[in-house]
């Protein structure tokens, strides 16, 4: 089941191939990460919904299995490094992988007069370490790469408040639950996130009202409704759900599995943190999770006698 909501998400991202011309105020970049990683970027800007978004991909030629990378722009919040003097810019940009997970920002200095641009500085940062590699013999890129997988998802995708969600049971003859269908709607158009799953437990017609079983909670502590599931109950009466998170910059839904894991969801909105309490018999794990780079990360986990 996992495998293939992944292969949904990665789904999401792949295009049909598109000409520069239908590219609006194209901007490409390629070059060496460290002197040593080939990169090759490419991006564009669309007015959606009220705002200007400048997204694209990256690609690693070198890399065992090269692919497209979304990017997307976001405003640099450090002004030590915004740019100084007219006609200079910066743009950075964020590296998303299918599921969500920041993996890398590119910042680039360039200047532009009249639609000409002229790379002056650029690096890579690694958000987990903080590593940090310098661009160098780059060029600008004028003509969209064959590796180019088409328009990213992040310009059409509508605004958060245009998503739905609607669920729904397959019954037994006696009316007990047992599978849960949830469908997700981007505006209008269903989207491929759109599951089913069995449900843990016995749960009779009656509770099909009766509880909560898709909730928008802010599971990410960002402020915009995320979305939770119930799945039903493990054998010692603990809680279970599926997640999907939202993220305003690439517009996208992404599923988190390591929710999944997580008995008993108690959100510390103050620490930012998630803890689970999942019994074994007579021991109680009780796992701490935190937010890093877009994934659901456990940082502490401790036992507990019953005994």
């Amino acid at each position: 089941m996992h495998k293939t909501f992944l292969l949904l998400i990665l789904f999401a991202f792949i295009h049909f191939p598109v000409s520069a011309q239908e590219l609006n105020e194209m901007k490409g970049f390629k070059g060496l990460l460290g002197g040593k990683t080939a990169v090759e970027i490419v991006v564009s800007d669309k007015y959606n919904d009220g705002e200007w978004i400048t997204a694209g991909y990256c690609y690693y030629p070198k890399a065992k299995t090269p692919a497209p990378i979304l990017v997307v722009a976001t405003t640099e919040t450090d002004k030590t490094l915004l740019p100084k003097g007219e006609n200079s810019y910066l743009l950075r940009l964020v590296e998303y992988q299918p599921d969500g997970e920041i993996t890398g920002i590119f910042r680039i200095w360039y200047t532009e007069v009249e639609g000409d641009y002229t790379f002056k500085k650029g690096t890579w940062t690694n958000p987990t370490t903080g590593r940090v590699m310098q661009m160098s013999q780059v060029t600008n890129v004028y003509d969209i790469p064959n590796w180019y997988p088409g328009e990213p998802a992040t310009f059409s995708a509508p605004k958060r408040e245009a998503w739905s969600f609607k669920h729904y049971f397959d019954k037994e003859r006696e009316g007990w639950l047992t599978d849960i269908h949830v469908d997700i709607y981007a505006g209008e158009k269903k989207s491929p996130l759109s599951f089913e799953d069995p449900l843990m437990g016995a749960f009779n017609a009656s509770q099909e009202k009766e509880l909560s079983w898709v909730t928008e909670e802010d599971i990410n502590f960002d402020g915009i409704p995320d979305l939770m599931v119930f799945l039903g109950l493990t054998i010692h009466t603990q809680s279970v759900y599926k997640a999907f998170v939202w993220n305003p910059v690439t517009r996208q839904f992404y599923y988190v599995k390591e929710f999944e894991d997580i008995q008993e969801p108690d959100f510390d909105r103050k620490a930012k943190t998630i803890t689970s309490v999942a019994r074994d018999v007579d021991i109680v794990y009780v796992d701490t999770y935190k937010w890093k780079n877009g994934i659901l990360t456990n940082v502490s986990t401790k036992k507990q006698s019953l005994r």
